[in-house]
């Protein structure tokens, strides 16, 4: 079995018990960034004995070195895949070993945990039936601006939850760029920390956040917009 393993940089009590279960049976890891996905599982499964040696790094862009990963599974042993924070191949890389994995018969068992798209959006009170997930909006402002505008009709048009993720230290930038460019009768939720003891999730109409000094940390954000929202 090739498992994804969602994992959170939150102390939180988002990890089920059932993974640690399965962790604690793994003796080989196909990691992003190993000294973080080591450091995760230590801090999961302390009583587990595991070094560096039970992991490989993650190298999407040489398929002969992605399939030689899966070796461990061609004889009948499970893999663990990990990335730093959040779920494999969900704003995050593994597509290609998964894909892989499925062209050699290897089964597929995705874990349940902490995605903080998936939290972020069940928690915002915006359409969670019809949204799109635009990762990273361009870094140019006259192109950022001109996709929030696009994005915004689409919304409207659609019925549709748009989600969007920025790098910490941008994300005050991006807010800002948002109360500029939506309309005053938007909903915007912010949602920062999810998971941890310091989560804060607000949705507001643009408005409304307009109409208070609000400084976004540099801290993991997810930021989700619909246009055309109507309150009963």
């Amino acid at each position: 079995n090739l498992y994804i393993i969602p994992s959170s940089i939150s102390e939180g009590n988002l990890f089920p018990e059932n993974n640690k279960v399965i962790i604690k049976s793994i003796n080989h890891f196909v990691a992003e960034n190993i000294k973080v996905s080591l450091s995760f599982i230590k801090r999961i499964c302390p009583e587990k004995k595991i070094s560096y040696e039970n992991f490989e790094l993650l190298n999407e862009e040489d398929p002969i070195a992605t399939s030689k990963q899966l070796k461990p599974c061609i004889i009948g042993e499970n893999i663990g895949l990990l990335t730093d924070a959040g779920c494999p191949n969900i704003a995050d890389p593994g597509a290609k070993l998964i894909l892989h994995a499925h062209e050699n018969n290897i089964n597929v068992i995705p874990l349940v945990g902490p995605s903080s798209i998936l939290l972020a959006m069940m928690s915002s009170g915006l359409n969670g039936n019809n949204f799109t997930f635009n990762g990273y909006l361009p870094i140019d402002k006259n192109e950022r601006s001109k996709k929030i505008k696009k994005l915004e009709i689409q919304s409207k048009n659609n019925n549709q939850s748009q989600i969007f993720i920025e790098t910490p230290y941008r994300n005050q930038s991006l807010f800002d760029e948002l109360k500029k460019n939506l309309n005053n009768n938007t909903f915007l939720c912010v949602a920062k920390n999810i998971g941890s003891k310091n989560q804060k999730i607000k949705t507001m109409q643009i408005k409304e956040w307009k109409s208070k000094k609000r400084v976004i940390e540099k801290e993991p954000t997810i930021f989700i917009f619909q246009s055309g929202l109507i309150i009963f």
